[in-house]
């Protein structure tokens, strides 16, 4: 379809209200909140508050939306041995919730459990899936560098298997 001359200024304008409008949105975000350690995976859970796992120090945060305030809810989850690692992600299923842990493991030096926890208390867990000891008995057909595994597909196939 050819464009009329009268069309480009109205071409024009348009192509520039699409280039400010992102630069202004991003102009009047603010930050929600800082100092989180190694936090890798969230999920918004009861009463609508985010929750954060923070693989450095092997816990799971709530995070209040509206004010930014950070509570512990749940700490002694196997913490990260390396960079990376540890509690690296929350889901929930009504109110009880379930942490995957990952990279802790003997094949890296830990002595944890690599699998999905659930939160019984600020301080108690269940291990229901050792998606660890699965993934190592289970190797994919193609090249791999965990034995023990370190995916959300080999998570889903262990709760599913257990």
């Amino acid at each position: 379809m050819r464009r009329s001359e009268r069309d480009w200024p109205l071409l024009a304008a348009a192509m520039i209200v699409m280039m400010i409008l992102p630069a202004a949105s991003a102009a009047t975000s603010s930050l929600l909140l800082s100092g989180l350690a190694g936090a890798y995976g969230g999920a918004i859970g009861p009463g609508g508050a985010l929750y954060v796992t923070e693989g450095a120090l092997g816990r799971l945060s709530r995070v209040d939306r509206n004010t930014g305030a950070i509570t512990t809810v749940a700490s002694g989850l196997p913490a990260a041995i390396i960079p990376i690692g540890g509690p690296m992600d929350v889901a929930f299923s009504g109110s009880t919730a379930y942490v995957l842990v990952a990279l802790v493991g003997s094949d890296l030096g830990g002595s944890h459990v690599n699998g999905i926890y659930r939160v019984d208390g600020p301080n108690s867990f269940t291990i229901i899936a050792d998606i660890g000891t699965w993934s190592a008995a289970n190797p994919p057909q193609t090249p791999f560098d965990l034995p023990m595994g370190f995916s959300m597909q080999s998570s889903l196939s262990a709760a599913g298997s257990s």
